[in-house]
């Protein structure tokens, strides 16, 4: 197979073994324009670079668990929490951290007696979307929707407070802009996006992006971003691909739109191939997930304590 496969240009997979088919993506396509250039080319970044000296890395959890029910309707208990690490020196230490535990459920299937039993237990009681029908996995799904959506306001809420309090520091969150507020141009934070459902390219766009060599990165183009608009973001190749996977390696690079998204793209890059040691291994993400962020996620699971 991989003789025929060499021999007709194609490239070698690492043949990886599944049984399940995985589940479809919710959003496979977005859209997007070029910004540097008129269409996306392969750039050389030149290499890893040292990091800046103020640069901040901040990512988030969730957990939640389904405590019990009222007939049908699932009382879900979830936990939220982010936190900020900023490096001194060679060591990271906490920047700021914040964390929240809270109730989820459907206000409106509760009978009065059972919501005045949930306001006594002291915890904050967060309202989740109700199904058209019960449903004992589509119920629960909605509540976990609900308490995914308080991390990322806790992620929101640090994010906001790091850049008004260290506003000479790089910020590098875990994941992409969209649910950080309003970023002006030349704003020193940096999303690294670690999963690939939403392809904004096509076609030799695409090909050229997924195809990077290591330490390239892609000329920058513009996403859609909701109500924010526009984000200025390029792929970046961190490992090589080849006998792995298109993906292997691959992350996506976002900024605030403006001039200085482009005029940094490169030096960004190569400080973040810099990021890559040591190795986040054992993580199965490892060719994606550079150390700093894994430390954010080490130190919010210690926190977590009993949600590990």
């Amino acid at each position: 197979m991989a003789d025929a496969l060499r021999s007709a240009g194609g490239t070698v997979g690492a043949g990886a073994l599944l049984t399940h088919v995985a589940p479809p993506v919710a959003s496979p396509f977005g859209t997007a324009s070029h910004v540097e250039g008129e269409c996306i080319l392969a750039i050389d970044v030149g290499g890893p670079a040292p990091p800046p000296e103020a640069v901040a890395f901040l990512d988030g959890i969730q957990r939640y668990a389904v405590e019990g029910r009222f007939g049908l309707v699932p009382v879900v208990r979830g936990y939220a929490a982010a936190a900020v690490l900023e490096r001194e020196g060679t060591e990271l230490g906490v920047a700021r951290a914040l964390q929240e535990e809270f109730l989820v459920v459907a206000r409106s299937r509760l009978t009065p007696d059972q919501e005045a039993a949930l306001e006594d237990v002291d915890l904050p009681i967060v309202e989740c979307d109700a199904a058209e029908r019960s449903h004992p996995i589509l119920d629960v799904q909605l509540a976990a929707k609900a308490v995914q959506r308080r991390r990322e306001v806790v992620e929101a809420e640090l994010a906001a407070a790091h850049i008004e309090e260290a506003p000479g520091s790089w910020l590098v969150v875990d994941g992409s802009l969209g649910g950080i507020g309003a970023l002006e141009d030349g704003a020193r934070v940096v999303g690294l996006v670690k999963s690939h459902e939403t392809q904004f390219l096509e076609g030799a766009d695409l090909e050229v992006a997924l195809t990077l060599p290591e330490g390239h990165r892609t000329s920058v183009f513009a996403r859609t971003a909701g109500a924010r608009g526009r984000v200025f973001s390029f792929y970046l190749r961190l490992w090589p691909w080849q006998e792995h996977d298109l993906l292997h390696g691959l992350v996506r690079i976002e900024r605030p739109p403006g001039e200085a998204a482009v005029a940094e793209a490169s030096e960004v890059s190569r400080w973040l191939l810099a990021e890559r040691a040591p190795l986040s291994a054992p993580d199965g993400r490892w060719d994606r997930l550079i150390y700093p962020i894994r430390q954010v996620e080490t130190f919010l699971r210690a926190q977590a304590g009993g949600w590990w």
